[in-house]
């Protein structure tokens, strides 16, 4: 992204966060849009809009179902399952095999990903929590964060709209 465009996608962002801040809502309305993170143990982390988009971002290309071009951004699933000790590296072998990555949706939608899967060691498919789509906030409908793959393909089962955590589970002793 040229400079002018990282200026342009922070200036939506910022304007987003201040639109969902506290002391920017009326009275009844919701508090900022978060995303609760959770490792093994105790090991839990809420991200908001504005801390998810002071992560490095990565980005997802699609054809939307108009066939137009679709651009997703925001950070990987597995830089933010580090925050919450998911081990990476050689630390990510025997026992740690058996890691998954639980994406939970408002609506009660689950899917999991294989923590090994999520790793440049293993893939190289960008899985990423997007946080904006062509520079602009996600439409209403699919935001304010859901999880996308890159790759391609049509059937996007493995997506997740109106993300609100992702929890990592230890599959089997």
């Amino acid at each position: 992204m040229t400079m002018g465009g990282t200026m342009v996608f922070k200036a939506i962002l910022a304007a987003l966060t201040f639109s969902i801040l506290p002391g920017a809502q009326g009275r009844g309305q919701s508090a900022p849009a978060s995303l609760l993170l959770s490792g093994e143990g105790a090991a839990s982390k809420t991200l908001t809009l504005a801390e998810l988009a002071a992560l490095p971002q990565s980005e997802v290309a699609i054809t939307g179902r108009d066939s137009s071009r679709v651009i997703l951004r925001g950070p990987t699933v597995r830089s933010l399952m580090t925050l919450v000790g998911a081990p990476a590296g050689r630390e990510l072998r025997g026992p740690n095999m058996l890691l998954v990555v639980v994406a939970e949706a408002s609506d009660g939608y689950k899917v999991a990903y294989a923590l090994a899967e999520l790793d440049d060691q293993f893939n190289d498919v960008p899985v990423i929590v997007a946080i904006s789509q062509n520079g602009g906030p996600l439409p209403a409908a699919e935001g304010p964060f859901r999880v996308a793959m890159g790759g391609g393909g049509e059937h996007r089962a493995r997506w997740l709209r109106n993300l609100t955590r992702l929890r990592l589970v230890r599959i089997a002793p």
